[in-house]
């Protein structure tokens, strides 16, 4: 049963992050990069909806550390990575909150996917 993990509603912009109840695959140029049950899915305001999958479950030997960093002003931080699979680099195709704001803790040992550097993902 989904559950939500994350209800935040300040400042007139709501972020939801809920539990996603089914095994999620994540494939790029044909290799599965991330094979998971325990994604979550954060739904933003403005913003479309975006799988989190814990680091724990991605294949490592295709993320690049990348220097690009952004800033959230409700999330925090992202640090970024590229993915190199068969000799094809993706430049700051992944990112995740290393150390999130205090609201957004339930995150931190998670990753997501700019939908246009990854071939689909499988719900």
């Amino acid at each position: 049963m989904e559950r939500t993990v994350i209800d935040y509603n300040k400042n007139d912009h709501k972020i939801t992050v809920k539990t996603i109840d089914k095994h999620i695959k994540i494939i790029s140029d044909g290799v599965v990069i991330v094979e998971t049950d325990d994604a979550l899915m954060l739904s933003e305001q403005g913003h479309g909806d975006t799988v989190y999958i814990p680091v724990r479950d991605a294949k490592l030997k295709y993320f690049k550390e990348s220097s690009t960093k952004s800033t959230c002003p409700y999330k925090g931080t992202a640090d970024y990575y590229s993915l190199n699979i068969n000799g094809k680099e993706k430049k700051d195709a992944v990112w995740r909150y290393i150390k999130p704001s205090l609201d957004f803790i339930p995150i931190k040992d998670y990753m997501a996917f700019d939908p246009n550097s990854i071939e689909r993902i499988e719900l």
